[in-house]
């Protein structure tokens, strides 16, 4: 069945939730989760003073991989829960394009990710990561649904 599941991950509810089905179906097919978070370095760069002030893009890149380290932790924390092999990436650069590279160079037969992330603005504004990763991966792509408020 699947023996390498990638799950994308941003720390939201539904990534979450994502990531425990994820972690379900390796366990379920004697698989292993690659967990990716990927730092948007192009929505940093259209921040206000982002490239004016050096010393707030250094401190800006530092947190968001810290949320990528914690966001990771989470899937990690559930895969040893459930005796599933683990391996993680934290990637830099274009969400959609950095899951669909990885996900082909790890060898990876699924991904799984949510269809709406931390906000819905982000959705409207930048374009939806799942919607890209559909049209261009070329294995299987599972969607979770966002979690309802």
């Amino acid at each position: 069945m699947f023996k390498k599941i990638m799950v994308a991950t941003d720390g939201s509810q539904t990534s979450i939730r994502t990531a425990e089905l994820a972690v379900d179906l390796a366990r379920l097919s004697g698989g292993s989760i690659i967990a990716i978070y990927v730092v948007d370095i192009y929505r940093l760069a259209h921040l206000p003073g982002y490239a004016a002030f050096p010393s707030l893009s250094s401190r800006l890149m530092e947190l968001m991989q810290r949320e990528g380290e914690l966001a990771i932790s989470e899937v990690e924390n559930m895969a040893c829960d459930a005796g599933v092999p683990f391996s993680s990436i934290i990637a830099e650069g274009d969400p959609s394009q950095e899951i669909v590279k990885r996900s082909h160079k790890s060898g990876a037969d699924l991904l799984v990710l949510g269809r709406i992330g931390r906000s819905d603005l982000e959705k409207i504004l930048l374009g939806c990561v799942a919607e890209k990763v559909v049209r261009h991966s070329k294995i299987p792509v599972l969607i979770v649904p966002a979690v309802r408020k």
